[in-house]
């Protein structure tokens, strides 16, 4: 998996690349599909996400960024979390999670990291 810091003030322009949401704000949650103006003022935590790559934006001493970017021989386990219901845009049903694998120097398998790919 490539992994990429990014700087604060190229993150609102990099959050128009994805089709998916998931954003934790200090009072509120929102996720969905499509475009989203981002409050960054009043974000705690947020994924940004289409197949293979995920932007997440966190708030440590101000808004940061890590950009992850799939490649080819990454092993992972896809999982679908069933999503409450709410009154959206347009009706999703679950949203995929990766749960990607990495192996200790003993050869066992363990869960590096678990990232939002896709909504259905």
């Amino acid at each position: 998996m490539k992994i990429e810091k990014i700087q604060s003030g190229n993150i609102t322009s990099l959050v128009k690349e994805f089709d998916n949401y998931i954003i934790y704000y200090f009072d509120n949650l929102e996720f969905g599909k499509g475009q989203v103006e981002l409050d960054t003022d009043n974000v705690n935590e947020a994924f940004f996400f289409k197949e293979g790559k995920c932007l997440h934006i966190y708030r440590e001493d101000g808004i940061k960024g890590i950009i992850y970017i799939e490649e080819p021989d990454n092993e992972f386990i896809s999982e679908e979390q069933i999503l409450e219901e709410r009154i959206l845009k347009e009706p999703l049903k679950a949203l995929i999670v990766k749960k990607y694998i990495e192996y200790d120097d003993d050869g066992q398998a363990y869960i590096s990291r678990t990232l939002p790919s896709k909504f259905i």
